[in-house]
């Protein structure tokens, strides 16, 4: 009797168990990941998307700028040619052209005479040609500097002059109206135009100098009686 209420109780346990449905068992359950595994999994993930976001962005390419070359500039120093000074002469042949004093050589009026005020007087000098060439009636006595004195500026040689020979050239001058000393420089020129003197580069001019002095009053005479 108990042998069979057992049995019809498998039987029973059977058919209920048959009927209920079926629950997964442990072993059908996804394994659950660990914490190591989900930080490698994350890891992984976050890295895999870096590398696709940077194949994604257009990649910069850089292009090397020129190196500056320190090219050297090159100096340019100026040089100033430093000639020698060429003295400038009244006179371009100064071995042809060269006037000497002569023998006396102020014929007249000595430098620092007294001339009164607006008083004519002639000066002249005595000149050698000293130099290589002959001076022709084309030779001129010309004024140089200062104070001219009243006389004409140019003047024609009278006659011609041998080297070594001498002449008397003679001007008339008009002593000025203002008291004080004067003096006006004379030269030679040649046809072509250039000037000649005294001394070694014949550059030398020759001069008249005076001094002006007040006019002298007339002393009255004295009246005759009657």
């Amino acid at each position: 009797m108990h042998r069979r209420f057992v049995i019809v109780l498998l039987i029973v346990l059977g058919i209920v168990s048959a009927c209920l449905p079926q629950t997964p068992t442990p072993t059908e359950l996804p394994p659950t990941p660990n914490i190591e595994q989900l930080m490698q999994t994350s890891v992984f993930e976050v890295t895999q998307a870096a590398a696709l976001t940077q194949a994604a962005l257009p990649t910069a390419t850089f292009t090397p700028l020129p190196t500056a070359t320190n090219t050297p500039i090159p100096m340019v120093i100026a040089t100033i040619a430093r000639t020698p000074t060429e003295v400038v002469t009244p006179t371009s042949e100064a071995s042809c052209n060269r006037a000497g004093m002569g023998t006396p050589f102020d014929l007249t009026i000595p430098d620092g005479t007294q001339i009164s005020a607006g008083e004519t007087f002639t000066k002249t000098w005595r000149l050698v040609n000293s130099g290589s060439c002959k001076w022709t009636r084309l030779y001129k006595l010309v004024f140089y500097s200062q104070n001219p004195l009243g006389a004409t500026y140019e003047h024609f040689l009278p006659g011609e002059v041998l080297p070594g020979q001498a002449i008397d050239l003679s001007l008339e001058f008009t002593a000025p109206l203002p008291l004080g000393s004067y003096r006006s420089n004379w030269m030679l020129q040649a046809p072509d135009g250039s000037l000649f003197g005294l001394g070694m580069n014949a550059d030398t001019p020759f001069y008249v100098s005076i001094v002006v002095v007040e006019q002298p009053t007339a002393t009255p005479e004295p009246s005759p009686i009657p």
